[in-house]
């Protein structure tokens, strides 16, 4: 059997699962480079197992790749598999709900401090020959929203529990009120955490509900407020985004997703926005237990056993 590895780089966070990979008695064929949509199909079709990452698996793909029993992503998003046609055609697909989490919830921490206290902002203004002496605040200082109170979302809390924030808002379709008590949530809906929050932090799924949930009636009754996404770029809606800043609603603006990656659109001219390149589960424990937990899945379907993540019923 093939196994295609789509994830580059892969194995530089520790040996294990290349080392099981190549234990398999499987023929494994890694990709050279990050694949565009393009590469994808011709990296895909004589594969029986796929070890993936963010490029697109749409019905089309499936369809034509007649030996395919497994697509294990490593990461949580499964915004780019079409799981509907995985699901006819008899494909498994697995993925990794934990390993991520703290890796993605201590990036938001850090674009949390760099925001309330203009660290990038500095920088750039140092390196450009000013001295521009940034007045910035306390997390304490700081309602702070949580918009989806997931694993994501609830490590965030736990790691904002040290600093006091002056209040903490979460807004989730399922409230965990024994969490929420622990940790000082006071549950609101979406306009309610936009309204009455400093900084909103966003940890929602991208599905079809959540695209553009994030939109101009959100952002305009802020107050020269701060948001970050480490989510997924369609969740909030760019356009948006840019009237805000202009408009003075939003102070900046830091993401570390976008609708289309590489980004090269209107946001990165932006002098109040920060970006960076889908970095945010990037640390080496999160990218090991990533790509350790997609291959022990992706072997596990085929040697014909249940694997430890598949994902929830469609």
């Amino acid at each position: 059997m093939l196994i295609r590895v789509n994830i580059f780089p892969f194995g530089q966070s520790g040996d294990k699962p290349s080392t099981l990979l190549h234990k398999s008695g499987h023929d494994v064929l890694y990709s050279p480079t990050r694949l565009i949509p393009e590469e994808v199909y011709h990296c895909a079709i004589d594969a029986d197992g796929i070890i993936a990452g963010t490029e697109p698996y749409p019905k089309e793909l499936i369809a034509r790749c007649p030996n395919l029993k497994v697509i294990a992503r490593v990461g949580v998003g499964l915004d780019n598999i079409d799981l509907e046609a995985c699901q006819e055609a008899g494909v498994v697909v697995t993925y990794t709900p934990d390993a991520p989490s703290l890796g993605v919830a201590e990036f938001t921490i850090g674009l949390i401090i760099d925001l309330l206290r203009g660290i990038v902002q500095s920088n750039t203004s140092v390196k450009a020959g000013q001295w521009d002496r940034i007045m910035g605040s306390l997390v304490g200082e700081n309602t702070i929203g949580i918009l989806g109170v997931g694993r994501i979302g609830k490590y965030v809390a736990r790691l904002l529990s040290p600093f006091r924030p002056k209040a903490l808002l979460g807004c989730d379709l399922t409230p965990d009120y024994t969490f929420g008590g622990e940790y000082g949530i006071e549950w609101v809906d979406r306009a309610e955490l936009f309204r009455r929050c400093n900084l909103v932090t966003v940890h929602v799924p991208l599905n079809a509900a959540n695209v553009g949930l994030v939109d101009s009636e959100e952002l305009g009754s802020m107050r020269h407020g701060y948001l970050i996404n480490t989510a997924r770029g369609p969740i909030i809606n760019e356009t948006s985004v840019l009237n805000a800043l202009d408009g003075g609603e939003l102070a900046c603006y830091a993401s570390d997703v976008f609708d289309k990656e590489p980004y090269y659109g209107p946001l990165k001219y932006h002098h109040n926005a920060i970006l960076t390149a889908h970095i945010a589960s990037s640390a080496r424990r999160s990218c090991y237990l990533m790509e350790l937990g997609a291959t022990e899945d992706c072997l596990a379907v085929l040697r014909g056993e249940e694997p430890r993540n598949p994902i929830p019923s469609i």
